[in-house]
């Protein structure tokens, strides 16, 4: 993932354009769908801004029902991830599609590479849906918040290209940046959980104190 997204970056940082971009975003503007309504819809929840307050917010609930290590690592990228992301934007500096190549139907204010509305919630809903697959969250959130991931990280991209505010290959640098983020991220706290689960010693639970057998004497 890493190097998928170390190529596209340098290729997106040489040509404007990257093969099938312009078919793809042609294609995707004369379809009805999502229109214009969903995709500013979605592009409101998928802000960079939105996302780091709403990423905040969990992680409040998280350290108050007791999940202190999820939390501490989610403020973790959440710090690294509005820093990485206008790295890349400005070491790549993309120009933003331009007429007469697409219609342009909502603005911008950052270069295009990679796509931030796509970025941000890769790393937030990824996390999400990682914590809803474990037993530690309540048995009566796991669906909703599987169900609400899941949508956001299917369906954050194509607006994008809709709206002739990204190229598609935009929107794959975005999820390939964002799972870059998480990904360690999850890494790291599934071997931290192990570890902590095993004990010390190599996986080794504390001593085992025998009772003393009774003097024979």
């Amino acid at each position: 993932m890493l190097g998928l997204s170390i190529a596209l970056s340098v290729l997106a940082a040489g040509h404007e354009t990257l093969p099938g971009d312009e078919r793809i975003i042609a294609w995707a503007q004369d379809r009805v769908f999502p229109g214009e309504t969903l995709s500013v819809a979605v592009r409101a929840v998928t802000g960079t801004e939105v996302v780091l307050g709403t990423g905040a917010a969990t992680a409040v609930l998280l350290w108050l029902s007791g999940r202190r290590r999820e939390a501490a690592f989610l403020v973790a990228g959440l710090l690294i991830l509005p820093l990485l992301q206008s790295g890349l934007k400005e070491l790549v500096d993309r120009p933003r599609p331009a007429a007469p190549l697409v219609e342009l139907r909502a603005g911008y204010s950052s270069p295009s590479f990679p796509s931030g509305h796509v970025m941000s919630p890769t790393f937030l809903y990824g996390f999400l849906l990682w914590q809803s697959m474990r037993p530690a969250l309540p048995s009566a959130l796991r669906v909703p918040v599987a169900t609400w991931s899941a949508c956001v990280l299917l369906f954050g991209g194509p607006p994008n290209v809709w709206l002739g505010v990204h190229w598609p290959s935009d929107v794959l640098g975005g999820w390939a940046w964002g799972l870059v983020l998480l990904v360690p991220l999850v890494y790291v706290m599934e071997g931290y959980g192990s570890r902590t689960a095993s004990g010390p010693a190599g996986g080794l639970g504390p001593p085992q104190i025998r009772d003393a057998e009774p003097d024979q004497t």
